[in-house]
């Protein structure tokens, strides 16, 4: 006689969510509302002297919804930076809180007008499905004192699965 499974075992045929931050980035710069402000200049680090308008992100923390569940989806929480204004040295900066605001709610608009989203990348073709956010913070202010760039924060939880 064999060993008998019992309880509840997974499904071995799940779509596991791939990378959080290469599906976000593929929303972003594939949300018209949110390249009308910044294009495709969006990265998980801002880079010193980029073209501004600039859009980062980072992924702070997450988890799977469910583990006894036979869908994987999780909930990532990610920091969205909204940079913009005119790049220089101690006085010189030129802090342009209005396109940062601008670009910042554009995301807090995107993030909760979406909904069973497919998202695939071309170049490493990873694919995932963005089932919605949930908007932890709105748009806030952010003093920034080192570039001397207008820039606005919130903080989303992306909820997503992979996809066949």
């Amino acid at each position: 006689m064999g060993i008998k499974a019992v309880g509840v075992q997974p499904d071995q045929n799940v779509n596991f969510p791939p990378d959080a931050e290469i599906v976000f980035r593929e929303w972003a710069v594939n949300t018209t509302i949110i390249t009308n402000v910044v294009n495709t200049r969006v990265a998980t680090r801002l880079p010193r002297n980029a073209e501004l308008p600039f859009l980062t992100f980072f992924a702070t923390g997450g988890s799977l919804i469910s583990n006894t569940s036979d869908a994987a989806i999780a909930g990532v929480v990610f920091q969205v930076n909204c940079y913009a204004g005119r790049w220089g040295g101690g006085s010189t900066s030129q802090p342009d809180y209005a396109t940062a605001y601008q670009l910042a709610n554009a995301v807090y608009e995107a993030a909760f007008k979406t909904g069973q989203t497919r998202v695939v990348t071309p170049t490493s073709n990873t694919a995932g499905v963005i089932v919605g956010f949930e908007i932890n913070s709105a748009p806030e202010r952010i003093e920034e004192t080192e570039t001397g760039l207008g820039h606005y924060q919130l903080s989303l939880t992306m909820y997503y699965r992979g996809t066949g």
